[in-house]
């Protein structure tokens, strides 16, 4: 059998013990670390691992405790991802706070399981105020498969460092406490219609008929510049769209993977674009500042439309023909509701409102696609009389 390799300066030392087994020591500041194995190749395999785990600074040892885990996932995995996307992996990582004392090794499918369900019937302290995305009571069931998602890839990469043996997130299921998510709602064709009559009353009428008609997401919506409108042939082109990014940055980003698409719109909208292309003018000329953002929808200086904002203008709008409490995202959720009814296929459906396949639309539409199931040509075959 080969001699496994010797080690060099500062890789340790290895040595064999009286009873046969190889133990293996790594001085790290003023403690030292040992690991052991049958032969002084498995030793040696195993100091090599544990310089690794020093050099990228992760927790070490038998002992590493699930709050320091998820701070290093963070810092050194998560780090890299959107903003936002780090912003939420924050979030529920601090809703996992009451575990974090506890070490990796000794966590349990129990324990995160009790976790999830605390936190489905958790009561906000009295006068505490969330700040955006940040719940204090309750948490929904989206919310804590949010939880659940991001303790579980916290948890993959420690299984994947060998440091765990299976992953307790993963395994472990949601309580029957936690509220469901709230459905969808959406407007019927005539309130749209009357939808369609108000609009011209309000200063981001055009940008609500925008979403209810074309279904862009609210982001699309805000971040519509006017180089990706053609007023001749009357066709958008949705190319990026309008991100609040943590702090309230507002920035322009390309949009979701695969919603890059190039869109025909109704004549009344061309119009309506037309004559909101005519009044932006106006605005400008008498704003004494203006931002040239090239965006189609603005504030009244040519700064983007905050969300929130545009939230309000919804609500505005509802109001006036008896509906209120709908979100942005909501008119989106019409605009596919319609068509859907219309009997539009789900592939040129999903295509429209920017899917990336139709599997989603299946699961909420197919009732609609398909209202009344007949299958009784079948059944007379089967229970037909053999002559």
């Amino acid at each position: 059998m080969a001699r496994s390799r010797s080690l060099g300066y500062g890789e340790g030392t290895v040595y064999q013990e009286a009873g046969g087994r190889w133990r293996g020591e790594l001085r790290i500041g003023t403690q030292r670390r040992r690991v052991s194995g049958r032969t002084r190749s498995e030793a040696v395999t195993k100091l090599d691992r544990l310089r690794s785990t020093v050099a990228d600074g992760l927790p070490m040892g038998d002992d590493t405790r699930l709050g320091p885990w998820l701070d290093w996932y963070l810092n050194a995995v998560v780090v890299h991802k959107h903003p936002n996307t780090l912003s939420s992996y924050r979030w529920a990582v601090a809703q996992s706070d009451p575990l974090h004392g506890k070490r990796l090794r000794d966590l349990s499918v129990d324990d995160v399981e009790r976790l999830l369900a605390d936190l489905s019937v958790r009561t906000a302290p009295k006068q505490a105020k969330a700040r955006r995305g940040g719940q204090k009571g309750a948490l929904g069931t989206s919310s804590l498969k949010r939880v659940r998602m991001v303790l579980g890839a916290a948890l993959h990469e420690a299984e994947r460092r060998e440091m765990i043996n299976r992953n307790v997130a993963r395994l472990a299921y949601l309580p029957a406490t936690a509220a469901p998510p709230k459905s969808k709602r959406s407007l019927t064709r005539q309130q749209v219609q009357a939808l369609k009559q108000v609009a011209p009353s309000h200063r981001d009428g055009v940008a609500v008929m925008l979403t209810v008609t074309m279904g862009l997401r609210p982001g699309e919506v805000l971040g519509l510049p006017w180089n990706a409108v053609d007023l001749k042939s009357g066709t958008l082109t949705v190319k990026q769209a309008l991100v609040r990014l943590p702090g309230s940055t507002l920035v322009i980003e390309p949009p979701k993977v695969g919603s890059s698409r190039q869109l025909k719109m109704p004549d009344f909208l061309v119009a309506s674009l037309k004559s909101h292309r005519s009044a932006q003018r106006k605005e400008r000329m008498a704003a004494p500042a203006w931002e040239d953002s090239g965006l189609i929808f603005t504030t009244k200086i040519g700064t983007p439309i905050d969300q929130s904002n545009f939230r309000r203008s919804v609500a505005s709008l509802l109001l006036k023909i008896g509906e209120d409490d709908f979100s942005p995202n909501e008119l989106r959720h019409t605009a596919v509701s319609l068509l859907v009814d219309a009997g539009v296929h789900l592939q040129e459906v999903a295509d429209f409102v920017g899917h990336t396949d139709v599997r989603m639309l299946a699961t909420a539409y197919r009732h609609k696609v398909r209202p009344v199931v007949d299958v009784t040509a079948s059944q007379d075959l089967i229970l037909a009389t053999a002559p």
